[in-house]
């Protein structure tokens, strides 16, 4: 876009939410500043979409300047430009974060980060923030006109007496348009990242104009936009319910659920639009691995992905566990058999965490939570959509199963640590049959958890895991034979629990190259990609 007093080059100033020359520095209003008639129904007739050689991604920019920087795969060289008409989005959320603030937000995650990669915390790396609109669909849902009987009650004390009454309540929808539920229309921009710097304030969203693009960069709606109907119109029920709701109060009512409180309403999907909200795009790449740093550009919401530097974990490690050692040997004293039970323990807690780790690898491998990625061939994934919609509807629920579990296992090794601190552990564990109980008890939670860790792994792209989980259960279950066995001799116990410590010690390592698979992503390929809308520059 080229200044008409100069033709230097304008972009947007967030600052001053106007445009601004970069020779001469004079400013222009946005909303007057036509940069072609002809070019209506484009975001500029004369587009340049940059194509990454590497991963194929397309980023569109009004600049003259070279593009020599990909935000989804952190090449260095992509300069491949073409000139193409894109269509225009219908609104937009002009930046309101500076760069200057995104990065004051950045650090203010990193700084006391002790484990992430020294590059992390690297001026020059920080720099390379970019500012990046996302396109989302903004759908419109329409409700019926007229309103319905629905049973209405109401309850109260009145003196002395409880009373009970019960009503036939006319209600209707207020609203009898909902419009303004958004979801990312980029098959390049993971759902989840979307749903972590969300939400943006609709209050602030302006028609569409050519000038708030100068000096940024953005994406085309490529994800066909009926793929969330059915995620909209199930929100956009609850939130109608919720106001007929509220508008009776204090009186209760009962309302079906779900699809049949969609047809009780008649919430239908009448249409979408194409929006651009503003994200500050930051990529670190290592490897054929990727991490993210993204800002919401209006309310400074971030999300990083935040991997551990191995080295730098490892040293810590070392010294807590040289600073515990010191300390347990100089205040408690416990059997053989106490320390083979422990060490066998101790594999099945860490297995506990190890398989967390491994689900959210499989669901982000499966792109589980991301329906923006499609694909033109289901069996490039292992996981089945039944499967994947069935993981979905899970996620968030059996709180009370997963956090009963955990108190269990806390509840075992408060248990431990407080007999071995109080000199009980010999008087329990001396006995025999005491120590052959504990030790099968955790064989047996163990053998439960490499079933339910190997239901896991088989979805997963590297299956090494498998030789972890195995290795682990037969540490265990030589611990059991061990102490089965009725050993004189205490090394014996000390060669199980060292059996024992070995495999934790493979987990770990295992554990933490997992956990930094789960906070990187695989690099992005969107050359052989298929799905959505894929003609969505033809629109």
């Amino acid at each position: 876009m080229r200044c008409p007093n100069c033709s230097g080059t304008l972009y947007f100033n967030i600052k001053d939410q106007v445009l601004k020359c970069k020779h001469c520095s004079k400013t222009f209003d946005v909303k007057e500043y036509e940069a072609d008639a002809n070019a209506e129904e484009l975001i500029f007739d004369d587009a340049k979409v940059y194509t990454c050689k590497s991963c194929g991604a397309e980023l569109i920019s009004g600049n003259d300047e070279a593009v020599t920087y990909c935000s989804y795969c952190g090449s260095e060289a992509i300069i491949e430009g073409n000139l193409k008409g894109v269509k225009k989005p219908k609104y937009i959320i002009p930046f309101k974060i500076s760069k200057e603030k995104c990065k004051d937000i950045y650090n203010a995650e990193v700084k006391d980060q002790i484990y992430v990669p020294k590059e992390f915390k690297d001026p020059d790396f920080i720099e390379r923030f970019r500012p990046f609109y996302i396109p989302y669909w903004m759908y419109q849902i329409r409700f019926r006109e007229e309103p319905f009987e629905v049973k209405g009650y109401r309850y109260y004390t009145k003196g002395g007496y409880d009373y009970s009454e019960e009503y036939n309540i006319e209600a209707s929808v207020k609203e009898k348009g909902l419009y303004g539920i958004p979801y990312d229309a980029s098959r390049n921009f993971d759902d989840s990242i979307a749903e972590n710097i969300a939400p943006f304030k609709k209050n602030e969203m302006r028609t569409y104009k050519p000038a708030y693009l100068a000096g940024m960069y953005a994406d085309s709606p490529n994800v066909d936009a009926k793929l969330y109907v059915d995620e909209v119109l199930d929100k956009a029920t609850e939130a109608a319910a919720e106001d007929i709701r509220e508008s009776v109060s204090p009186i209760s009512i009962d309302l079906p659920r779900k699809k049949k409180l969609e047809k009780l309403l008649d919430a239908r999907y009448d249409g979408e639009d194409a929006i651009f909200l503003p994200v500050w795009f930051l990529t670190w790449r290592k490897g054929n691995r990727v991490a993210y740093a993204v800002v919401n550009g209006q309310t400074g919401r971030i999300h990083i992905d935040m991997p551990a530097d191995i080295s730098q974990f490892m040293l810590y490690t070392l010294l807590g566990a040289l600073a515990i050692f010191v300390l347990f040997s100089m205040f408690v004293t416990v059997t053989s058999r106490f320390v083979l039970w422990f060490s066998a323990l101790l594999v099945y807690l860490l297995g506990r965490t190890y398989r967390k780790e491994l689900k959210e690898i499989r669901d982000r491998e499966n792109h589980v939570f991301d329906k923006g990625y499609l694909l033109n061939d289901e069996k490039e994934l292992p996981m089945s959509e039944k499967k994947r919609n069935r993981i979905r509807r899970r996620s968030g629920k059996n709180l009370f199963a997963k956090g009963g579990s955990i108190l269990i296992a806390s509840a075992i090794f408060m248990f431990s640590v407080l007999f071995a601190l109080s000199g009980a552990a010999y008087d329990i564990l001396v006995s025999q049959a005491a120590a052959i109980a504990l030790t099968f008890l955790v064989l047996i939670l163990e053998t439960i958890s490499f079933i339910r860790t190997f239901m896991v792994t088989i979805y997963l792209k590297n299956k090494r895991s498998l030789l972890v989980i195995l290795l682990a259960l037969l540490g265990v279950g030589y611990s059991f034979g061990v102490a089965a066995s009725e050993p004189v001799q205490d090394w014996w116990y000390y060669l199980g629990a060292l059996i024992c410590l070995a495999c934790a010690s493979i987990m770990c390592i295992d554990l933490i190259a997992r956990y930094n698979e789960t906070s990187t992503r695989p690099l992005p390929s969107f050359y052989e990609r298929k799905g959505g809308n894929d003609g969505a520059k033809e629109m």
